[in-house]
C-alpha cells in the first residue's frame, strides 16, 4: 500500500513540476505580445476619449488621490489642449479602470471609456457600453458628477446603470477624483 501511495505521489509531482514549467514557458513567451496589445488597447482608449488631439504624453501626478493612478497630456500641434486622467475606483466585482478625458479649454468631459473591470456579466459590465459612456460627454467639470437611479434633472447627473447602482457610483467617483484634479491644475488657464 505504501509502494502504491509514494508511486502515485511521485507521479503527482512530476505532473504538477512539468505542467508549472510549461505555463511558465508559455507566459515567458505570450508576455511582450500581451504589454503591446495592453499599450495599444491604451492609445486606441486615448484617441476614443479625446479624438482631436494629435499627440499623447505620459504626465507625472503629485496629487494625493489613490483612484487617479495616470495623467496623459492630450496635444494638438505642440499646445497641450487636453487631459486625460486613468482613474481605478473599488467598484462591485473591483476595481473599474476608466479613461476620463478634459478639455482644457471648454472646461468639458470629452469623454470616457472603462478599460477593464469585474462587474457582473449583464449589469455592472455594462459600463463599457458606448450609451453609457455617452452620458459622460459634454459634462462641465466645474463640479462633480452625482449618479442618480432616476431620470437626470440637471447637468451634473448622470443616470446609473440600472441594476448595477454600485458600478455607475464607481465610474462617477473616479471620474469625479479626476475633476477634482482637473479643476486645481487646470481650470481657468
Amino acid at each position: 500500500m505504501n509502494q502504491k501511495v509514494f508511486k502515485l505521489t511521485a507521479f503527482l509531482l512530476i505532473v504538477c513540476g512539468v505542467s508549472a514549467l510549461l505555463i511558465a514557458y508559455i507566459n515567458d513567451i505570450t508576455i511582450d505580445r500581451i504589454a503591446a496589445q495592453n499599450a495599444q488597447a491604451l492609445q486606441e482608449g486615448y484617441t476614443e476619449v479625446y479624438p482631436e488631439a494629435s499627440e499623447y504624453s505620459e504626465t507625472e501626478y503629485t496629487g494625493s488621490d489613490a483612484a487617479i493612478t495616470d495623467v496623459v497630456s492630450a496635444k494638438k500641434d505642440g499646445q497641450e489642449v487636453g487631459v486625460i486622467y486613468t482613474v481605478a475606483p473599488g467598484g462591485y466585482g473591483g476595481a473599474v479602470l476608466t479613461l476620463v478625458g478634459f478639455d482644457i479649454e471648454t472646461q468639458k468631459i470629452t469623454g470616457i471609456k472603462v478599460l477593464k473591470q469585474s462587474e457582473t456579466p449583464g449589469l455592472g459590465g455594462n459600463c463599457t457600453q458606448p450609451w453609457f459612456a455617452a452620458r459622460f460627454a459634454g459634462k462641465s467639470a466645474a463640479q462633480p458628477l452625482k449618479a442618480v437611479k432616476t431620470e437626470t434633472s440637471s447637468d451634473q447627473e448622470v443616470q446609473a446603470i440600472t441594476a448595477a447602482t454600485i458600478t455607475s457610483t464607481a465610474v462617477v467617483t473616479g471620474i469625479n477624483a479626476a475633476q477634482a484634479d482637473f479643476a486645481a491644475n487646470y481650470a481657468n488657464r
